[in-house]
């Protein structure tokens, strides 16, 4: 075997110097490799928290009126109403996970009077506050001015029986003006009585309003 073949196999390179590196660069190589792990450990806390963390229930998102009457009862001119809202379900979710709410009405009796203002006859104000209890399991609604308050396991029962039927006395019939053009305006409201127990657990945003305040208007000529 010639004493070049060795040599003419396995081609001996010469030995090159590694190139020099600024100072500090194998500092920010170990920088570089940390920040791949930690950035899918960022990525994995942020998947697992909604899982962690205690769903928000889904509030409802208006006011529902299935009747709103103006009558005579007895010389008294009353307001009759049926309020509810558009996603009861959802309502139910808010008050079991802990919420109270409050649905408060204005109602209003004016006398239209064209180009000149408002001639306001009446304005009645009620309020009532319903919420869940955990002892009993039952729904609780309390009327403001009245001592005893509502109770029924369904929620849907209860609100038949309470904001399905609702009667505003406004004025005496001899208040209006035959013949003349009057308004009656509902401004309604739901709103939490307090911050709801998981509103420390959440990152979003959070109202008092359970739904957006509305108002509803009716004219008539007596």
């Amino acid at each position: 075997m010639p004493p070049h073949f060795l040599a003419s196999v396995f081609r001996i390179q010469p030995r090159r110097s590694a190139p020099a590196r600024p100072f500090g660069a194998r500092a920010l190589s170990a920088v570089n490799g940390l920040a791949s792990p930690l950035l899918l450990l960022i990525l994995l806390a942020l998947f697992l928290l909604p899982q962690a963390t205690p769903a928000q229930a889904a509030a409802p998102r208006q006011f529902v009126l299935d009747t709103f009457a103006i009558e005579t009862r007895e010389d008294t001119l009353v307001l009759r109403l049926g309020v509810g809202v558009d996603d009861p379900d959802g309502l139910r979710d808010l008050l079991k996970d802990g919420a109270e709410v409050e649905l408060r009405g204005t109602a209003t009796l004016t006398r239209r009077r064209g180009v000149l203002p408002d001639v306001t006859l009446a304005e009645k104000v009620f309020a009532c506050v319903l919420r869940h209890d955990t002892l009993t399991r039952e729904f609780e609604l309390r009327l403001e001015g009245r001592e005893a308050p509502w109770r029924d396991k369904n929620l849907t029962r209860l609100l038949e029986g309470t904001w399905k039927r609702l009667v505003l006395p406004l004025s005496p019939i001899a208040a209006l003006e035959k013949g003349e053009p009057h308004r009656v305006s509902l401004a309604l409201s739901l709103r939490h009585t307090d911050v709801p127990p998981w509103l420390s657990r959440t990152l979003f945003f959070w109202s008092w309003e359970v739904v957006p305040d509305a108002t509803f208007t009716q004219d008539f000529t007596y």
